[in-house]
């Protein structure tokens, strides 16, 4: 088991939206250890489908249960902010089948959606299609850096740059675990989500291939067509103590606003 914190350390979500070149997933940015891309998770001894799914077996990427339903839908547990679990997927080293349930995020983006310009958040994104509660909706994808990497990025920012650094922090008992995504240059549709103080996704490591974990959103209630997809910037920070208020003031419209958008401190 483990708890992860994670805070965006943008504090705005506009962008030109041909500025960068589009990846699917997390890839190794500028000094970042291509090893741990390279080495591969065991995979699981599991034949067909079945992945842990009947009652005499145990999927070895899914130690703690079933990361999935029947319909792809993140299991509850999982959606909760205060029971988190490390979620495995099946991988291309497993027996089972391709169409094993427990591969969702590594089959892409699956729900339609548009990024669109609000006249005071600038560019953002929203469904074009009904999303269910649980359902996957993409990566916050970009490079990954070593700490050194993002600082330097950081102290390299100007005035009126965006910044679109993302920390995630996973809380393990042998320590914590830090990995920093920057969709600056290379990134995929996560970096037009907005903020909110009431947000309709929540961020979930996930594992496919190797140990660097994927930022994943899902949806944490059902979203209508049409609705913009938001997540919280400060999820989880207040409780260990990494999140304060920046002096960015937040436009999410929430009843619950805080005021002030979320912004890590202690990060960098």
């Amino acid at each position: 088991m483990c708890v992860f914190v994670f805070v965006c350390v943008c504090l705005f979500a506009d962008a030109l939206y041909f500025q960068f070149q589009y990846v699917c997933c997390n890839i190794p940015g500028p000094n970042m250890p291509t090893e741990l891309f390279e080495e591969t998770i065991n995979g699981c001894l599991c034949s067909g489908n079945s992945c842990g799914t009947l009652p005499d077996q145990t999927c070895s990427c899914q130690l703690y249960g079933a990361n999935f339903c029947e319909y792809g839908l993140l299991r509850e547990t999982a959606l909760s902010l205060d029971s988190l679990s490390v979620v495995q997927e099946c991988n291309s080293s497993c027996s089972c089948s391709k169409n094993c349930r427990n591969r969702v995020v590594q089959n892409g983006i699956k729900v339609r959606m548009e990024v669109f310009r609000d006249s005071v958040k600038g560019l953002c994104l929203r469904a074009l299609e009904t999303i269910e509660r649980g359902k996957f909706v993409c990566e916050y994808a970009g490079d990954v850096l070593p700490e050194t990497e993002a600082r330097r990025r950081l102290r390299n920012l100007k005035d009126g740059d965006m910044n679109y650094l993302f920390i995630l922090r996973e809380h393990f008992q042998s320590g914590v675990l830090c990995t920093y995504i920057d969709p600056r240059n290379r990134g995929n549709i996560g970096r037009f989500i907005s903020h909110s103080c009431c947000p309709n996704l929540v961020i979930v490591p996930v594992r496919v291939l190797n140990m660097v974990p994927r930022v994943c959103l899902f949806a944490s209630r059902d979203i209508a067509a049409g609705e913009e997809v938001t997540y919280d910037y400060g999820q989880h920070g207040d409780q260990h103590g990494t999140s304060q208020e920046s002096n960015v003031i937040c436009s999410c419209g929430a009843d619950n606003c805080r005021g002030y958008l979320p912004f890590d401190s202690a990060g960098m």
